[in-house]
Protein backbone atom coordinates (compact mmCIF):
# COMPACT_ATOMS: atom_id res chain seq x y z
CA UNK A 1 0.00 0.00 0.00
CA UNK A 2 1.45 3.53 -1.07
CA UNK A 3 0.15 6.18 1.05
CA UNK A 4 0.71 10.34 0.28
CA UNK A 5 0.45 11.86 3.17
CA UNK A 6 0.10 15.42 2.44
CA UNK A 7 2.62 17.98 3.97
CA UNK A 8 0.77 20.62 6.11
CA UNK A 9 1.99 22.86 8.93
CA UNK A 10 0.45 20.71 11.47
CA UNK A 11 2.12 18.29 13.00
CA UNK A 12 1.11 14.52 12.58
CA UNK A 13 0.15 14.30 16.15
CA UNK A 14 -2.26 17.54 15.59
CA UNK A 15 -5.99 16.86 15.71
CA UNK A 16 -7.83 16.49 12.23
CA UNK A 17 -11.54 15.50 12.01
CA UNK A 18 -11.19 12.73 10.06
CA UNK A 19 -8.49 11.53 7.22
CA UNK A 20 -9.39 11.35 3.24
CA UNK A 21 -8.76 7.77 1.38
CA UNK A 22 -8.93 7.36 -2.30
CA UNK A 23 -9.05 3.97 -3.88
CA UNK A 24 -7.49 3.63 -7.85
CA UNK A 25 -10.36 1.79 -9.69
CA UNK A 26 -8.67 2.47 -12.76
CA UNK A 27 -5.53 2.70 -15.02
CA UNK A 28 -2.10 2.03 -14.45
CA UNK A 29 -2.39 2.84 -10.41
CA UNK A 30 -5.60 0.67 -10.20
CA UNK A 31 -5.52 -0.57 -6.43
CA UNK A 32 -3.32 1.70 -5.16
CA UNK A 33 -4.52 3.90 -2.09
CA UNK A 34 -3.98 7.45 -1.14
CA UNK A 35 -4.69 8.76 2.31
CA UNK A 36 -4.35 12.77 3.19
CA UNK A 37 -4.86 14.28 6.74
CA UNK A 38 -5.62 17.55 5.54
CA UNK A 39 -9.11 19.11 4.80
CA UNK A 40 -7.85 20.26 1.24
CA UNK A 41 -6.92 18.08 -1.43
CA UNK A 42 -6.88 18.74 -5.13
CA UNK A 43 -7.78 16.63 -7.89
CA UNK A 44 -6.30 16.68 -11.66
CA UNK A 45 -3.24 15.51 -13.76
CA UNK A 46 -0.47 17.77 -12.85
CA UNK A 47 2.34 16.31 -10.19
CA UNK A 48 1.23 19.35 -8.33
CA UNK A 49 -1.94 18.14 -7.44
CA UNK A 50 -2.50 15.92 -4.32
CA UNK A 51 -4.42 13.25 -5.93
CA UNK A 52 -3.47 12.79 -9.87
CA UNK A 53 -5.30 11.17 -11.85
CA UNK A 54 -4.46 8.68 -14.68
CA UNK A 55 -6.45 7.72 -17.28
CA UNK A 56 -7.51 4.98 -18.84
CA UNK A 57 -4.69 3.24 -21.43
CA UNK A 58 -4.88 5.71 -24.89
CA UNK A 59 -7.00 8.63 -23.23
CA UNK A 60 -5.44 11.97 -21.67
CA UNK A 61 -7.19 14.34 -19.45
CA UNK A 62 -6.69 18.75 -19.46
CA UNK A 63 -3.49 19.97 -17.72
CA UNK A 64 -3.80 20.91 -14.52
CA UNK A 65 -6.22 21.12 -11.24
CA UNK A 66 -9.95 19.51 -12.59
CA UNK A 67 -11.70 19.95 -8.81
CA UNK A 68 -11.50 20.34 -5.32
CA UNK A 69 -12.30 18.26 -2.14
CA UNK A 70 -13.20 20.11 1.16
CA UNK A 71 -13.31 18.74 4.58
CA UNK A 72 -15.38 21.05 6.83
CA UNK A 73 -16.16 20.08 9.91
CA UNK A 74 -16.78 16.82 8.78
CA UNK A 75 -19.11 17.84 5.97
CA UNK A 76 -16.91 16.92 2.59
CA UNK A 77 -17.69 17.66 -0.75
CA UNK A 78 -16.36 17.78 -3.79
CA UNK A 79 -15.85 21.23 -6.04
CA UNK A 80 -15.60 21.04 -9.93
CA UNK A 81 -12.77 23.37 -11.14
CA UNK A 82 -13.95 25.28 -15.09
CA UNK A 83 -15.94 22.16 -16.56
CA UNK A 84 -16.73 22.29 -19.64
CA UNK A 85 -19.38 19.98 -22.24
CA UNK A 86 -16.48 18.06 -22.93
CA UNK A 87 -15.41 16.94 -19.70
CA UNK A 88 -17.83 15.59 -17.11
CA UNK A 89 -17.82 14.52 -13.63
CA UNK A 90 -19.90 11.89 -11.78
CA UNK A 91 -20.54 10.54 -8.47
CA UNK A 92 -22.26 7.11 -7.95
CA UNK A 93 -23.30 7.41 -11.43
CA UNK A 94 -24.87 10.77 -11.45
CA UNK A 95 -23.47 14.07 -13.21
CA UNK A 96 -22.64 16.94 -10.54
CA UNK A 97 -23.56 20.20 -11.91
CA UNK A 98 -20.86 22.79 -13.65
CA UNK A 99 -22.48 25.75 -12.12
CA UNK A 100 -19.53 26.82 -10.18
CA UNK A 101 -21.19 26.47 -6.48
CA UNK A 102 -18.57 27.65 -4.11
CA UNK A 103 -20.61 24.78 -2.11
CA UNK A 104 -20.34 21.81 -5.11
CA UNK A 105 -21.26 18.34 -4.49
CA UNK A 106 -21.54 16.52 -0.91
CA UNK A 107 -19.69 13.69 -0.42
CA UNK A 108 -20.74 10.24 1.46
CA UNK A 109 -18.50 7.96 2.58
CA UNK A 110 -18.22 5.00 -0.02
CA UNK A 111 -18.62 7.25 -2.66
CA UNK A 112 -17.13 6.40 -6.69
CA UNK A 113 -16.05 9.60 -8.11
CA UNK A 114 -15.76 8.85 -12.20
CA UNK A 115 -14.10 11.80 -14.49
CA UNK A 116 -14.08 12.17 -17.35
CA UNK A 117 -15.57 9.81 -20.64
CA UNK A 118 -14.31 6.76 -22.78
CA UNK A 119 -10.49 6.35 -22.87
CA UNK A 120 -9.88 10.02 -21.05
CA UNK A 121 -11.64 8.69 -17.66
CA UNK A 122 -10.23 7.68 -14.40
CA UNK A 123 -12.46 6.33 -11.56
CA UNK A 124 -11.75 6.52 -7.56
CA UNK A 125 -12.93 5.01 -4.13
CA UNK A 126 -13.67 8.01 -2.06
CA UNK A 127 -13.63 6.78 1.73
CA UNK A 128 -13.41 9.04 5.13
CA UNK A 129 -11.32 7.39 7.68
CA UNK A 130 -12.01 7.71 11.40
CA UNK A 131 -10.42 9.73 13.65
CA UNK A 132 -9.25 7.31 16.06
CA UNK A 133 -7.19 5.30 12.96
CA UNK A 134 -3.46 5.87 13.41
CA UNK A 135 -1.00 6.02 10.78
CA UNK A 136 2.10 4.60 11.85
CA UNK A 137 4.95 3.83 9.27
CA UNK A 138 7.32 1.06 10.53
CA UNK A 139 11.15 1.53 9.41
CA UNK A 140 12.06 -0.15 6.41
CA UNK A 141 8.33 -0.15 4.86
CA UNK A 142 6.71 1.38 2.14
CA UNK A 143 3.36 0.89 3.52
CA UNK A 144 1.28 1.95 6.45
CA UNK A 145 -0.94 -0.45 9.19
CA UNK A 146 -3.89 1.82 10.27
CA UNK A 147 -5.33 0.15 13.15
CA UNK A 148 -8.93 1.81 14.59
CA UNK A 149 -8.81 3.34 18.24
CA UNK A 150 -10.00 0.97 20.91
CA UNK A 151 -13.40 0.36 21.34
CA UNK A 152 -14.34 2.36 18.39
CA UNK A 153 -15.50 0.50 15.27
CA UNK A 154 -15.05 0.58 12.10
CA UNK A 155 -16.11 -0.49 8.79
CA UNK A 156 -13.99 0.59 5.63
CA UNK A 157 -15.04 -0.67 1.91
CA UNK A 158 -14.62 -4.11 1.57
CA UNK A 159 -12.22 -3.31 -1.20
CA UNK A 160 -10.33 -0.70 0.72
CA UNK A 161 -10.20 -3.69 3.66
CA UNK A 162 -8.32 -6.45 0.52
CA UNK A 163 -6.26 -3.53 -0.66
CA UNK A 164 -5.50 -2.82 2.90
CA UNK A 165 -4.43 -6.62 3.81
CA UNK A 166 -2.71 -7.20 0.43
CA UNK A 167 0.00 -4.04 0.94
CA UNK A 168 0.22 -5.02 4.65
CA UNK A 169 1.29 -8.65 3.36
CA UNK A 170 3.37 -6.81 1.16
CA UNK A 171 4.95 -4.94 4.08
CA UNK A 172 5.63 -7.87 6.17
CA UNK A 173 7.15 -10.27 3.72
CA UNK A 174 9.56 -7.36 3.00
CA UNK A 175 10.76 -7.04 6.78
CA UNK A 176 11.35 -10.86 6.51
CA UNK A 177 14.59 -11.88 6.07
CA UNK A 178 15.85 -13.33 2.55
CA UNK A 179 17.50 -16.59 4.55
CA UNK A 180 14.11 -17.11 6.43
CA UNK A 181 12.48 -16.40 3.00
CA UNK A 182 14.42 -18.95 1.36
CA UNK A 183 14.23 -21.57 4.32
CA UNK A 184 10.21 -20.72 4.17
CA UNK A 185 10.33 -21.01 0.10
CA UNK A 186 12.13 -24.65 0.35
CA UNK A 187 9.97 -25.93 3.38
CA UNK A 188 7.13 -25.13 0.83
CA UNK A 189 8.71 -26.38 -1.74
CA UNK A 190 9.48 -29.32 -0.22
CA UNK A 191 6.01 -29.55 1.51
CA UNK A 192 4.74 -29.47 -1.80
CA UNK A 193 7.22 -31.97 -3.42
CA UNK A 194 5.80 -34.77 -0.67
CA UNK A 195 2.24 -33.62 -1.20
CA UNK A 196 3.11 -34.27 -4.92
CA UNK A 197 4.76 -37.44 -4.50
CA UNK A 198 1.71 -38.73 -2.20
CA UNK A 199 -0.82 -37.86 -4.92
CA UNK A 200 1.04 -39.51 -7.36
CA UNK A 201 1.55 -42.50 -5.21
CA UNK A 202 -2.13 -42.97 -4.02
CA UNK A 203 -2.86 -42.40 -7.60
CA UNK A 204 -0.63 -44.74 -8.95
CA UNK A 205 -1.85 -47.63 -5.49
CA UNK A 206 -5.40 -46.76 -6.84
CA UNK A 207 -4.49 -47.60 -10.06
CA UNK A 208 -2.74 -50.67 -9.35
CA UNK A 209 -5.80 -51.41 -7.15
CA UNK A 210 -7.93 -51.14 -10.30
CA UNK A 211 -5.85 -52.89 -12.37
CA UNK A 212 -5.43 -56.24 -9.74
CA UNK A 213 -9.56 -55.22 -9.90
CA UNK A 214 -9.68 -56.09 -13.54
CA UNK A 215 -7.22 -59.06 -12.99
CA UNK A 216 -9.09 -60.46 -10.77
CA UNK A 217 -11.77 -60.11 -13.03
CA UNK A 218 -10.22 -61.74 -15.46
CA UNK A 219 -8.85 -64.95 -13.48
CA UNK A 220 -12.29 -65.48 -12.56
CA UNK A 221 -13.91 -64.92 -16.15
CA UNK A 222 -10.86 -67.52 -17.31
CA UNK A 223 -11.72 -69.14 -14.10
CA UNK A 224 -15.49 -69.82 -14.99
CA UNK A 225 -14.34 -70.25 -18.61
CA UNK A 226 -11.69 -73.25 -17.30
CA UNK A 227 -14.51 -74.43 -15.27
CA UNK A 228 -17.15 -74.66 -17.97
CA UNK A 229 -14.57 -76.36 -20.36
CA UNK A 230 -13.67 -79.16 -17.95
CA UNK A 231 -17.61 -79.44 -17.55
CA UNK A 232 -17.92 -80.01 -21.18
CA UNK A 233 -14.87 -82.25 -21.66
CA UNK A 234 -16.70 -84.27 -18.69
CA UNK A 235 -19.54 -84.22 -20.22
CA UNK A 236 -18.05 -85.56 -23.52
CA UNK A 237 -15.79 -87.82 -21.51
CA UNK A 238 -18.85 -89.35 -20.09
CA UNK A 239 -20.61 -89.26 -23.73
CA UNK A 240 -17.84 -91.37 -25.26
CA UNK A 241 -17.71 -93.98 -22.27
CA UNK A 242 -21.32 -94.72 -22.94
CA UNK A 243 -20.66 -94.69 -26.40
CA UNK A 244 -17.91 -97.05 -25.93
CA UNK A 245 -19.91 -99.25 -23.87
CA UNK A 246 -22.84 -99.48 -25.98
CA UNK A 247 -20.30 -100.15 -29.03
CA UNK A 248 -18.95 -102.76 -27.00
CA UNK A 249 -22.00 -104.14 -26.76
CA UNK A 250 -23.13 -103.69 -30.03
CA UNK A 251 -19.87 -105.24 -30.74
CA UNK A 252 -20.61 -108.46 -28.97
CA UNK A 253 -24.06 -109.04 -30.11
CA UNK A 254 -22.93 -108.38 -34.10
CA UNK A 255 -19.87 -111.43 -32.61
CA UNK A 256 -21.87 -113.79 -31.09
CA UNK A 257 -24.25 -113.60 -33.69
CA UNK A 258 -22.89 -113.56 -37.13
CA UNK A 259 -18.95 -114.52 -35.94
CA UNK A 260 -19.81 -118.08 -37.05
CA UNK A 261 -20.60 -117.34 -40.56
CA UNK A 262 -17.41 -115.51 -41.01
CA UNK A 263 -14.35 -118.15 -42.38
CA UNK A 264 -10.97 -117.73 -42.07
CA UNK A 265 -9.52 -118.21 -46.16
CA UNK A 266 -6.28 -119.92 -46.71
CA UNK A 267 -5.00 -120.29 -50.45
CA UNK A 268 -1.99 -121.21 -52.40
CA UNK A 269 -0.74 -120.82 -55.58
CA UNK A 270 2.34 -121.58 -57.98
CA UNK A 271 3.61 -120.19 -61.62
CA UNK A 272 3.16 -123.37 -64.60
CA UNK A 273 4.56 -122.99 -68.38
CA UNK A 274 1.96 -122.09 -70.77
CA UNK A 275 1.41 -125.49 -72.82
CA UNK A 276 3.52 -127.67 -71.09
CA UNK A 277 2.29 -127.01 -67.44
CA UNK A 278 5.89 -127.10 -66.19
CA UNK A 279 6.31 -125.47 -62.51
CA UNK A 280 8.76 -122.33 -61.61
CA UNK A 281 11.39 -123.98 -59.45
CA UNK A 282 13.90 -122.62 -57.34
CA UNK A 283 17.63 -122.95 -59.42
CA UNK A 284 18.72 -125.04 -56.24
CA UNK A 285 17.48 -126.93 -52.94
CA UNK A 286 19.57 -123.95 -50.74
CA UNK A 287 18.10 -121.17 -52.77
CA UNK A 288 14.30 -122.00 -51.69
CA UNK A 289 12.68 -119.07 -50.22
CA UNK A 290 14.25 -116.40 -52.32
CA UNK A 291 12.71 -115.97 -55.76
CA UNK A 292 13.98 -112.31 -56.83
CA UNK A 293 16.98 -110.71 -55.73
CA UNK A 294 17.64 -107.27 -54.67
CA UNK A 295 18.46 -106.09 -58.11
CA UNK A 296 14.85 -107.31 -59.42
CA UNK A 297 16.77 -110.70 -60.57
CA UNK A 298 14.59 -113.88 -61.19
CA UNK A 299 16.19 -116.68 -58.61
CA UNK A 300 14.14 -119.16 -60.26
CA UNK A 301 12.75 -121.17 -63.69
CA UNK A 302 11.01 -123.92 -65.19
CA UNK A 303 14.34 -126.01 -65.60
CA UNK A 304 15.23 -125.59 -61.74
CA UNK A 305 16.70 -128.08 -59.98
CA UNK A 306 14.81 -126.59 -56.60
CA UNK A 307 11.84 -127.16 -54.92
CA UNK A 308 8.71 -125.52 -56.61
CA UNK A 309 8.04 -121.91 -56.17
CA UNK A 310 4.59 -121.64 -54.02
CA UNK A 311 3.53 -118.93 -52.76
CA UNK A 312 0.54 -118.79 -49.88
CA UNK A 313 -1.78 -116.34 -48.15
CA UNK A 314 -4.72 -116.11 -46.14
CA UNK A 315 -8.03 -113.60 -46.33
CA UNK A 316 -11.41 -113.85 -44.88
CA UNK A 317 -14.79 -114.36 -46.58
CA UNK A 318 -18.88 -114.54 -45.19
CA UNK A 319 -21.64 -116.73 -45.78
CA UNK A 320 -23.90 -115.00 -48.13
CA UNK A 321 -26.36 -117.50 -49.00
CA UNK A 322 -26.68 -120.99 -48.34
CA UNK A 323 -22.83 -122.68 -49.96
CA UNK A 324 -22.26 -119.13 -51.39
CA UNK A 325 -18.88 -116.91 -49.34
CA UNK A 326 -18.33 -113.27 -50.43
CA UNK A 327 -14.52 -112.06 -50.54
CA UNK A 328 -12.33 -109.94 -52.59
CA UNK A 329 -11.22 -110.52 -55.35
CA UNK A 330 -7.67 -110.07 -54.70
CA UNK A 331 -7.99 -113.02 -52.13
CA UNK A 332 -9.46 -115.55 -55.07
CA UNK A 333 -6.63 -114.05 -57.58
CA UNK A 334 -3.58 -112.90 -54.90
CA UNK A 335 -0.55 -112.60 -57.65
CA UNK A 336 -2.96 -109.11 -58.64
CA UNK A 337 -1.36 -107.47 -55.56
CA UNK A 338 1.91 -109.87 -54.88
CA UNK A 339 4.68 -107.61 -55.63
CA UNK A 340 6.89 -110.42 -56.44
CA UNK A 341 4.28 -112.41 -58.37
CA UNK A 342 3.89 -109.15 -60.93
CA UNK A 343 7.84 -109.24 -61.00
CA UNK A 344 7.74 -112.63 -62.26
CA UNK A 345 4.78 -112.22 -64.66
CA UNK A 346 6.73 -109.28 -66.33
CA UNK A 347 9.77 -110.84 -66.84
CA UNK A 348 8.82 -114.35 -67.75
CA UNK A 349 6.03 -113.95 -70.25
CA UNK A 350 5.53 -117.55 -70.67
CA UNK A 351 4.27 -118.24 -67.41
CA UNK A 352 1.62 -117.93 -65.71
CA UNK A 353 -0.26 -118.23 -62.31
CA UNK A 354 -1.87 -120.91 -60.98
CA UNK A 355 -4.30 -121.30 -57.84
CA UNK A 356 -3.42 -124.93 -56.36
CA UNK A 357 -5.85 -124.92 -53.34
CA UNK A 358 -8.16 -122.36 -51.97
CA UNK A 359 -10.54 -123.46 -48.35
CA UNK A 360 -12.81 -121.86 -45.95
CA UNK A 361 -12.06 -122.48 -42.02
CA UNK A 362 -15.61 -121.91 -40.08
CA UNK A 363 -15.67 -121.20 -36.31
CA UNK A 364 -16.05 -124.27 -34.47
CA UNK A 365 -15.71 -126.26 -37.55
CA UNK A 366 -12.79 -128.36 -37.67
CA UNK A 367 -12.72 -129.36 -40.92
CA UNK A 368 -11.98 -127.00 -43.92
CA UNK A 369 -13.91 -126.32 -46.89
CA UNK A 370 -12.71 -126.35 -50.50
CA UNK A 371 -14.01 -123.10 -52.22
CA UNK A 372 -14.40 -122.44 -56.39
CA UNK A 373 -14.53 -118.79 -57.39
CA UNK A 374 -17.80 -118.53 -59.46
CA UNK A 375 -17.76 -115.22 -60.62
CA UNK A 376 -15.33 -112.07 -59.70
CA UNK A 377 -16.52 -108.68 -60.69
CA UNK A 378 -15.09 -106.67 -63.29
CA UNK A 379 -14.99 -102.85 -61.50
CA UNK A 380 -14.35 -103.78 -58.14
CA UNK A 381 -12.45 -105.61 -55.46
CA UNK A 382 -15.18 -108.54 -54.81
CA UNK A 383 -15.58 -111.86 -55.66
CA UNK A 384 -17.96 -114.95 -55.04
CA UNK A 385 -17.01 -118.77 -54.12
CA UNK A 386 -19.14 -121.85 -53.56
CA UNK A 387 -18.52 -124.53 -51.33
CA UNK A 388 -20.49 -127.83 -50.47
CA UNK A 389 -22.34 -126.64 -47.03
CA UNK A 390 -24.23 -129.89 -46.85
CA UNK A 391 -25.91 -130.03 -43.22
CA UNK A 392 -23.29 -127.66 -41.30
CA UNK A 393 -25.41 -125.03 -39.94
CA UNK A 394 -23.97 -121.80 -40.39
CA UNK A 395 -25.75 -118.34 -40.16
CA UNK A 396 -26.28 -116.42 -43.28
CA UNK A 397 -25.57 -112.69 -42.95
CA UNK A 398 -27.58 -110.09 -44.10
CA UNK A 399 -26.69 -107.72 -46.60
CA UNK A 400 -27.98 -103.98 -46.05
CA UNK A 401 -30.26 -102.53 -48.95
CA UNK A 402 -29.96 -99.26 -47.72
CA UNK A 403 -27.31 -96.31 -49.76
CA UNK A 404 -23.77 -96.57 -48.57
CA UNK A 405 -24.11 -92.37 -48.15
CA UNK A 406 -26.53 -92.35 -45.63
CA UNK A 407 -24.08 -94.50 -42.86
CA UNK A 408 -21.20 -91.35 -43.18
CA UNK A 409 -20.26 -90.68 -39.27
CA UNK A 410 -22.19 -93.74 -38.10
CA UNK A 411 -20.73 -96.79 -36.27
CA UNK A 412 -19.66 -99.79 -37.85
CA UNK A 413 -18.16 -102.88 -36.18
CA UNK A 414 -15.63 -105.35 -38.70
CA UNK A 415 -15.40 -109.23 -38.53
CA UNK A 416 -12.24 -110.86 -40.01
CA UNK A 417 -8.70 -112.65 -39.83
CA UNK A 418 -5.95 -110.09 -39.83
CA UNK A 419 -2.97 -111.37 -39.97
CA UNK A 420 -4.27 -114.29 -41.13
CA UNK A 421 -2.95 -117.50 -39.15
CA UNK A 422 -0.10 -115.78 -37.41
CA UNK A 423 -2.87 -113.37 -35.69
CA UNK A 424 -4.57 -116.70 -34.38
CA UNK A 425 -1.48 -117.98 -33.29
CA UNK A 426 -0.71 -114.79 -31.12
CA UNK A 427 -4.26 -115.38 -29.55
CA UNK A 428 -3.64 -118.51 -27.77
CA UNK A 429 -1.38 -119.97 -24.84
CA UNK A 430 2.23 -120.39 -25.73
CA UNK A 431 2.25 -123.90 -25.25
CA UNK A 432 -0.87 -124.61 -27.38
CA UNK A 433 0.85 -122.36 -29.81
CA UNK A 434 4.55 -124.40 -29.77
CA UNK A 435 2.31 -127.59 -30.05
CA UNK A 436 -0.03 -126.70 -33.08
CA UNK A 437 3.15 -125.83 -34.58
CA UNK A 438 4.94 -128.73 -34.18
CA UNK A 439 2.58 -131.12 -35.21
CA UNK A 440 1.19 -129.08 -38.12
CA UNK A 441 4.09 -126.20 -39.09
CA UNK A 442 4.79 -127.56 -42.59
CA UNK A 443 2.37 -124.92 -44.32
CA UNK A 444 -0.16 -121.90 -43.62
CA UNK A 445 -3.08 -124.65 -44.63
CA UNK A 446 -1.61 -127.33 -41.93
CA UNK A 447 -1.10 -124.82 -39.51
CA UNK A 448 -4.85 -123.38 -40.19
CA UNK A 449 -5.89 -126.97 -39.99
CA UNK A 450 -4.10 -127.58 -36.65
CA UNK A 451 -5.74 -124.39 -34.91
CA UNK A 452 -9.68 -125.42 -36.37
CA UNK A 453 -9.09 -128.76 -34.65
CA UNK A 454 -8.48 -127.48 -31.58
CA UNK A 455 -11.63 -124.75 -31.69
CA UNK A 456 -8.86 -121.98 -32.29
CA UNK A 457 -10.21 -120.34 -35.19
CA UNK A 458 -12.50 -117.17 -34.29
CA UNK A 459 -12.72 -113.88 -36.29
CA UNK A 460 -10.82 -110.66 -34.59
CA UNK A 461 -13.85 -107.56 -33.92
CA UNK A 462 -12.63 -103.99 -34.68
CA UNK A 463 -14.66 -101.18 -34.43
CA UNK A 464 -14.85 -97.89 -36.16
CA UNK A 465 -16.24 -95.19 -37.84
CA UNK A 466 -17.52 -94.13 -41.52
CA UNK A 467 -16.10 -91.47 -42.24
CA UNK A 468 -16.81 -91.14 -46.40
CA UNK A 469 -18.79 -93.02 -48.63
CA UNK A 470 -18.16 -93.37 -52.66
CA UNK A 471 -20.35 -95.33 -55.18
CA UNK A 472 -17.42 -97.34 -55.36
CA UNK A 473 -15.47 -96.95 -51.48
CA UNK A 474 -16.72 -97.16 -48.35
CA UNK A 475 -13.74 -94.86 -45.88
CA UNK A 476 -14.21 -96.36 -42.48
CA UNK A 477 -11.45 -96.49 -39.40
CA UNK A 478 -11.85 -100.13 -38.00
CA UNK A 479 -8.64 -101.42 -37.71
CA UNK A 480 -7.38 -104.01 -40.04
CA UNK A 481 -4.44 -105.61 -42.39
CA UNK A 482 -3.66 -108.13 -44.56
CA UNK A 483 -5.71 -111.42 -43.59
CA UNK A 484 -8.85 -109.41 -43.04
CA UNK A 485 -9.72 -108.89 -46.86
CA UNK A 486 -12.86 -109.83 -47.51
CA UNK A 487 -14.29 -109.83 -43.98
CA UNK A 488 -17.87 -108.11 -43.80
CA UNK A 489 -18.39 -104.44 -42.36
CA UNK A 490 -21.56 -104.38 -39.89
CA UNK A 491 -23.69 -101.16 -39.66
CA UNK A 492 -25.95 -100.79 -36.01
CA UNK A 493 -28.66 -102.89 -37.10
CA UNK A 494 -26.21 -105.97 -38.04
CA UNK A 495 -26.53 -106.08 -41.40
CA UNK A 496 -23.46 -105.96 -43.74
CA UNK A 497 -22.71 -102.41 -45.61
CA UNK A 498 -19.93 -102.96 -47.04
CA UNK A 499 -17.17 -105.83 -47.91
CA UNK A 500 -13.54 -104.65 -46.47
CA UNK A 501 -10.26 -104.59 -49.15
CA UNK A 502 -7.04 -104.50 -47.62
CA UNK A 503 -5.59 -103.12 -50.86
CA UNK A 504 -4.41 -99.36 -50.84
CA UNK A 505 -4.49 -99.78 -54.92
CA UNK A 506 -7.23 -99.71 -57.14
CA UNK A 507 -7.77 -102.88 -58.64
CA UNK A 508 -7.58 -101.30 -62.12
CA UNK A 509 -4.63 -99.48 -61.54
CA UNK A 510 -6.21 -95.85 -62.06
CA UNK A 511 -4.47 -95.30 -58.62
CA UNK A 512 -4.39 -95.19 -54.85
CA UNK A 513 -7.25 -94.22 -52.25
CA UNK A 514 -7.02 -92.16 -49.94
CA UNK A 515 -8.05 -92.99 -46.41
CA UNK A 516 -7.50 -95.16 -43.11
CA UNK A 517 -9.24 -98.40 -44.38
CA UNK A 518 -11.84 -98.59 -46.66
CA UNK A 519 -14.70 -101.57 -48.01
CA UNK A 520 -16.42 -102.02 -51.16
CA UNK A 521 -20.57 -100.83 -50.45
CA UNK A 522 -22.80 -103.82 -50.31
CA UNK A 523 -24.91 -103.00 -53.54
CA UNK A 524 -21.63 -104.17 -55.63
CA UNK A 525 -22.13 -107.65 -54.13
CA UNK A 526 -25.42 -107.43 -54.74
CA UNK A 527 -25.67 -106.59 -58.23
CA UNK A 528 -22.57 -109.39 -58.83
CA UNK A 529 -24.81 -112.34 -56.88
CA UNK A 530 -27.60 -111.21 -59.57
CA UNK A 531 -24.83 -112.16 -62.34
CA UNK A 532 -24.38 -115.38 -60.64
CA UNK A 533 -28.11 -116.26 -60.24
CA UNK A 534 -28.72 -114.85 -63.98
CA UNK A 535 -25.59 -117.12 -65.09
CA UNK A 536 -26.96 -120.03 -62.97
CA UNK A 537 -30.43 -119.94 -64.64
CA UNK A 538 -29.06 -119.40 -68.27
CA UNK A 539 -27.33 -122.98 -67.68
CA UNK A 540 -29.83 -124.79 -66.56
Amino acid sequence: MIVDQAVTEKNETTESPNRLMFVYLSGSEKGKTRIFFQDHVTVGTSDSCDLKLVPEEGGAFPEGVIADVYNDDGVNHLVPRGLNGQFSITINGQLISSNGEPAGSILSDGDTLHFGQGPSSASVLFQVMPTAFAVALPAGRTGSEIEPAHGQAAHPHPLTATLFVKELTQSLWAEIPRKAKLTALGSVGLFILILAAAIFYFISLDRKIEMLGKDNAITQIQRLHDQETINNQQKEIERLRQASEQMKLYAQTIYEKYSPGVCLIVGSYTFAEKGTGRALRYESADRAGDAVDRNGNLLISVDGAGPVVKFEYTGTGFLVEEGIIATNKHVVQPWATDQTAQIIMRQSSLVRPRLDAIVAFFPSIKNPFELRSIKASERNDLAVCSFAQGNTALPVLVLSTDDAATVIGEAVVLLGYPTGVDGLLQRIEETERQAIIAEHGRSIEDVAGGLADRGKVRPLTTAGVVSDALPTRIVHSAHTTEGGSGGPLFDRDGHVIGVNSAVLMSVDGAGSFGGSNFGVPVKSLTELLEQVHQEIGRRQ
